[in-house]
């Protein structure tokens, strides 16, 4: 080849890419934050407010350990409330329904007065159980 031809070419070894626009983050769905309890009090209302709040104290403090309390201690309506109520980020957990007659593995999908709606990992998927009629309730994971 000659001076006076030269290609103009790209080089063998590059690579040609597609220039790709950055992928957009999605926005963040769910969120917890603790509640903080701000009160503004002024001059005499200082005095009655702390009468009042060293009153409610105590009974604030219960409510708390009893939440902290294990899953087992809790009575049958409270752990269907407790299985119901998981945040989001939380997949919903299996558990053992034991009944006066079965018991039914699976996840607890709703509850209307006394009836439980349960989907079983076994035919029928879909069932119904009556609360009256529910002895425990085991948890067994994810």
């Amino acid at each position: 080849m000659s001076k006076g031809k030269v290609r103009r070419q790209q080089p063998l070894l590059f690579i040609a890419q597609p220039k790709l626009d950055l992928p957009q983050a999605e926005m963040q769905q769910a969120y917890r934050t603790t509640k903080d309890d701000k009160k503004v009090t002024t001059g005499d209302a200082e005095s009655v407010t702390a009468v009042e709040s060293a009153e409610e104290k105590p009974a604030e403090e219960t409510v708390r350990k009893t939440k902290k309390g294990d899953f087992k201690d809790l009575s049958i309506s409270e752990k269907t409330r407790y299985l119901l109520n998981l945040p989001s980020q939380i997949p919903r957990m299996k558990c053992e329904i034991v009944t006066e007659e079965n018991s039914f593995i699976g996840t607890i999908s709703g509850i209307e007065e006394d009836v439980i709606q349960f989907k079983s990992i076994r035919r029928p998927f879909k069932r119904e159980i009556k609360l009256s009629s529910v002895k425990d309730i085991k948890l067994l994971g994810f």
